[in-house]
């Protein structure tokens, strides 16, 4: 089953536009915390799915006693192609959450 990488890219995107209009919002670094770990987890999973259909491509090309279906593997390719950005696109944002979740920590630990 692929992972729902885009529903937590979306969380990740809505708490960091939340974190830019009220950084000293309460419990803003909690729900940060919370979304990096569930948008981590999902990236693992992400990746997880990745390297199964990287698997799964190798055994169609290479196994020559299994009729390789041209359409079966259009679609794979193209379900990779599709979550390797969608992770792609997370890591970005899980990245920028990350610096803005640090730089309110900051601010937070100064007052």
């Amino acid at each position: 089953m692929r992972p729902d990488v885009q529903t937590a890219t979306d969380r990740v995107i809505a708490i960091r536009a939340h974190l830019r209009s009220d950084p000293a919002r309460e419990g803003a670094l909690q729900e940060c915390d919370d979304a990096l770990s569930e948008g981590y987890a999902q990236a693992l999973a992400g990746d997880a799915w990745l390297a199964h259909a990287e698997q799964r491509l190798h055994e169609l090309i290479d196994d020559t006693s299994i009729p390789v279906r041209g359409r079966d593997l259009r679609v794979l390719v193209r379900e990779h192609r599709e979550v390797e950005r969608s992770v792609i696109e997370l890591r970005r944002e899980l990245d920028g959450l990350r610096r803005q979740h640090d730089r309110v920590h900051e601010r937070s630990s100064s007052h």
